[in-house]
């Protein structure tokens, strides 16, 4: 073998493991599960203790940029939840501090009692549920440079189901 053949081989590989390693992130970034930090989810509680659980199910250590979870009602943001960079181990969960933000703190405490006591079916309806929808977009890159995001779109009452089921991680922690 020659020496050009070498270099060349070293070059492709030097450029291929960074792609792999970005396309791998996105995929596994899209396997993350969101879960309650609490033995049965709230969203009043989660404005108030700011208090998520990630799981990674992979094998293999995942990192995003940040999370935010907006929860829209009638396609207006009534507050935001959001996470800095993180990395996440292979097959463990974390607990993790979030900030809640809110252009009217009153209106969106309002809305999530609410809809809390309605998925409970502990209140009556007094406000439609189906007109709450929650957007969570991971933000990533793909080899360090290019900004990539990844956004998952769920009712209120699909996300409060989410947030109750067991997550791959339980048997590992």
């Amino acid at each position: 073998m020659n020496k050009y053949t070498i270099i060349t081989a070293i070059a492709i590989i030097v450029i291929v493991i960074p792609v792999l390693y970005g396309f791998w992130n996105i995929y596994s970034i899209e396997q993350i599960q969101i879960r309650t930090a609490d033995e049965k989810f709230s969203y009043f509680d989660m404005a108030n203790y700011e208090r998520i659980k990630l799981c990674n199910p992979n094998p293999f250590f995942v990192t995003f940029n940040g999370l935010r979870i907006e929860a829209l009602y009638r396609e207006d943001v009534k507050g935001t939840f959001a996470i800095g960079q993180q990395t996440l181990e292979p097959e463990s969960s974390q607990i993790l501090e979030v900030k809640f933000s809110s252009d009217s703190y009153s209106e969106s405490q309002y809305l999530f009692m609410h809809m809390d006591g309605q998925f409970a079916g502990e209140v009556p309806m007094r406000i439609d549920p189906t007109e709450m929808i929650l957007k969570t977009t991971y933000d990533t890159r793909i080899i360090g440079v290019i900004p990539y995001q990844i956004t998952v779109t769920h009712s209120g009452f699909d996300f409060t189901q989410m947030m109750n089921e067991d997550s791959l991680c339980e048997n590992n922690d």
